[in-house]
């Protein structure tokens, strides 16, 4: 195994070793001397919205929602020991998430680094997913999805992602659906996990202060040795089709919790495409209404908007949405006022000053995330699985123009592509 790639960033400091072992699997290193953690991600573009696909061999699958993350707990229970046991056992951090696209485990740790990432590549390579380990689990995930689906923000954001598709796995949260758990079973998870825990589809990253070669010498013996291929994906059709422009349920709230969003139809397959429109729409959400924001200040002032509101851009190959959310006591007024405003500050256009400012204050909120071995390492992991050039985000930054922005700022706001969802006070 050998470095395939080295990437140098001179204004971050960081420098990136990228190796490819023989089975496929690709190799970040990034070493950060001086530093007393050292951190290890190991990543896979597999999450909550891969619900069909195809094997290798033709065959082609559906699994229930919540299959992706499902399988995420089923590692975590380890062949013979919990893997969390194992982790503190060794005083380490660990955790691991599944998102709608990408599944990642990862930990850090001052102390016994080998045996740590021995332990990392030994439950992920190596599972053991039977029915009776299946059913033990499901009551807990069950319980976890209850979680979820008693907050509002979480039970207001799919009702919204209903509103907005019309059929997209998207509308499910990654923890799937209550009904879908109850239904899932060991052949689901074991499909999953052939058709994309390969060698091929991983990705590990690992950041601290240590030799590149050596780290390459104790990767080599615990990694598998197969090559087997990927399953092929069977994506969402890529649509914006609005399913609702209002839908509205009672739940446990004491005032009206309102979410508005605007689905785009205009989708970037490419992932750099994506990372690039991606801070584009950070950057106008940003100037609209962040907390230094003229327009929030006005909307604060005039009691349309409280502490509780927020907005957010969120995307990937098949998606992609803008939400603004809040608490309020009139949500037709709500609606109407925070939709004047943007069609206000549309009109209006970005003065250059409040756009370089701006550019300024996420060039140091990029540069100060990245100050940790583990911040790095979820970075370098996170532009791995989006496929996007590793630490490019600064020069995209750098590349954005004022007419860039006026223009996604026309884009992002388009009315007939606006859907709303209400969560009001039960009777």
């Amino acid at each position: 195994m050998k470095i395939t790639r080295t990437i140098k960033h001179p204004q971050l400091q960081e420098t990136v070793y990228l190796a490819e072992a023989g089975n496929g699997l690709q190799i970040a290193l990034i070493p950060t001397p001086g530093f007393h953690t050292t951190s290890a991600h190991f990543g896979l573009r597999f999450g909550g919205n891969d619900l069909r696909f195809k094997m290798p061999d033709g065959e082609e699958h559906q699994v229930p929602t919540g299959s992706a993350h499902y399988l995420e707990h089923k590692l975590f229970e380890g062949r013979e020991e919990k893997v969390f046991d194992r982790f503190n056992r060794l005083g380490a951090n660990f955790n691991g998430g599944t998102s709608f696209c990408t599944t990642t485990y990862y930990f850090s740790t001052a102390n016994h680094f080998d045996e740590c990432l021995e332990v990392l590549l030994d439950f992920v390579q190596d599972p053991l997913i039977t029915e009776e380990r299946v059913d033990k689990e499901r009551g807990i995930i069950e319980q976890e999805v209850r979680m979820y689906q008693d907050s509002p923000g979480y039970h207001g954001t799919f009702l919204l992602h209903e509103a907005m598709y019309q059929s997209h796995s998207v509308r499910v949260g990654p923890g799937g659906t209550l009904e879908d758990v109850a239904r899932i079973n060991a052949t689901d998870l074991q499909r999953c996990y052939d058709g994309f825990y390969v060698p091929q589809a991983m990705r590990l990253v690992v950041a601290g202060d240590f030799d590149v070669d050596e780290m390459l010498q104790k990767l080599q013996p615990l990694l598998r040795t197969d090559e087997t291929a990927i399953a092929q994906r069977i994506s969402d059709d890529a649509t914006s089709v609005r399913a609702h422009a209002y839908l509205e349920e009672e739940f446990a709230v004491t005032r009206p919790h309102v979410f508005i969003g605007y689905a785009q139809s205009d989708l970037a397959t490419d992932g750099q495409q994506r990372l690039q429109r991606r801070i584009v729409a950070s950057l106008v959400l940003d100037l609209m209404f962040g907390q230094a924001s003229q327009l929030r200040k006005q909307l604060y002032d005039a009691q349309i908007i409280d502490d509780s509101f927020g907005a957010y851009w969120s995307s990937d190959q098949t998606w992609g949405h803008v939400i603004m959310s809040g608490v309020c006591d009139e949500p037709k007024k709500f609606v109407e006022d925070v939709t004047q405003a943007c069609a206000e500050f549309i009109a209006n256009n970005i003065k250059q000053e409040d756009f370089e400012r701006l550019r300024k204050a996420a060039w140091g909120g990029i540069v100060s995330g990245l100050q940790t071995p583990s911040a790095v390492a979820s970075s370098v992991l996170s532009s791995m699985l989006s496929e996007n050039e590793i630490f490019s985000a600064l020069d995209e930054l750098q590349a954005i123009s004022l007419e860039q922005l006026q223009s996604a700022t026309e884009q992002l706001f388009d009315p007939s592509k606006r859907a709303v969802a209400v969560l009001t006070p039960k009777r």
